[in-house]
């Protein structure tokens, strides 16, 4: 058995063990899948000729507290059924890590089919996706708003540079752990038809504040994605939402906020909520994450210990101030235990250092936990890109 790099000439190889393994068509069609199958780092396991596991890692960016990382999302994790438990993807997994790190990806995403499955290879969820449905005759009365919505599609360039200026302000300043989308995302997007139609807010001086990417699909109106710099835009989508009120009969949304942000926004939020735990995380390479990573508090020396069983370059005491860190073999200063699933969700937003060691995912003692806590910014996870 080889495991090697697959081929431009195997692609269609991949395609097989991917209709064989996940038995639906690529959504954003052929030409999509095939773009990104190219564009991928391709990992298989073969015997002879034959493609028996495969793991694709796309080349992507994120925004973690305004800092662009360089992020692997890995995709197409497969193997033909009569080969499962025999370890294939695990050494597929490991080796998908040595590759990043060479590549200088310094954190990977992916969508999981079990969370437990790929938390044995240091990935934790960091994100909680809430898709909501309110009937036609629940949706909120916002109140008014002094600007108006402006309509484009995605055969309109205005529109879509808008919408990408609004959408990396938001990326970069509102939220932690979002795709930084470039032209070939944007066109991924296209593909799937979310950027067929774009409502866009105007405050009272004519600046876009918010957007929103939705469709029309019989008597439900869909929302692909909602974003917003302020209430004001945010008011002003809902209107316009509302406006369809006799054309469609609900409104199915996503990625627009979490549960508690709908419970901040609508003055009546009773309709139907269903919640997501959908992408993991984890850091590849933890000490250039590190340095790179904007604490708060830079006159601070912490001590952190870290355990990654799947990738070992990563396990040791770290000094850490500021943007200074360091490998030490020791110290009397107090330390933070946590394993790389633990500090992975911490420095994302996803949970505080004292929620960790509550569940028992990290330990330290009272003054080293509030230490953390002032040092981590309060900036939420959050991603609205799937793969």
């Amino acid at each position: 058995m080889e495991l090697r790099e697959i081929k431009d000439s195997e692609i269609g190889k991949v395609k097989e063990l991917r209709d064989y393994a996940f038995r639906l068509p690529a959504s954003g069609g052929e030409a999509d899948f095939n773009y990104w199958a190219e564009n991928a780092r391709r990992l298989g396991l073969f015997y002879g000729e034959h493609l028996l596991a495969q793991v694709l890692t796309y080349p992507l960016s994120v925004s973690i507290l305004g800092e662009r990382f360089s992020m692997g999302g890995i995709a197409y994790v497969a193997s033909y059924p009569e080969y499962r438990n025999g370890g294939l993807i695990r050494r597929l997994m490991e080796e998908s890590l040595v590759k990043m790190r060479e590549a200088g990806q310094l954190v990977s995403y992916l969508s999981p089919f079990s969370i437990p499955f790929y938390r044995k290879f240091g990935y934790e969820i960091f994100t909680e996706k809430v898709e909501l449905t309110i009937p036609a005759h629940a949706l909120p009365d916002m109140g008014t708003v002094p600007g108006r919505v402006m309509r484009f599609t995605s055969e309109d360039g205005t529109g879509i540079s808008v919408v990408r200026e609004l959408y990396n302000r938001f990326a970069l300043t509102k939220k932690s752990g979002m795709m930084m989308r470039d032209d070939a995302w944007w066109l991924r997007l296209a593909r799937r038809g979310y950027t067929k139609e774009i409502a866009v807010y105007c405050d009272m001086n004519g600046i876009a504040t918010g957007y929103m990417l939705f469709g029309l699909d019989h008597e439900v109106f869909k929302i692909h994605e909602m974003i917003a710099l302020d209430y004001e835009a945010e008011k002003g989508l809902w209107r316009f939402i509302g406006s369809h009120g006799m054309m469609v009969d609900r409104v199915v949304a996503k990625n627009i906020g979490s549960l508690r942000d709908i419970a901040l926004a609508f003055p009546s939020p009773d309709f139907e909520k269903r919640e997501i735990l959908d992408f993991m995380v984890r850091i590849v390479d933890v000490e250039p994450f590190l340095e790179k990573y904007r604490f708060d508090r830079s006159d601070t020396t912490l001590y952190l210990q870290v355990e990654d069983e799947t990738a070992p370059w990563n396990e040791g005491l770290f000094e850490i101030r500021g943007s200074f860190v360091k490998r030490i073999d020791k110290t009397e200063g107090g330390i933070l235990t946590i394993s790389i699933q633990g500090l992975s969700q911490m420095l994302m937003g996803f949970v505080r250092p004292r929620d960790l060691v509550y569940y028992g995912k990290a330990t330290a003692s009272d003054i080293t936990i509030a230490a953390w806590e002032k040092v981590i910014p309060h900036v939420r996870s959050d991603f609205y890109d799937g793969f």
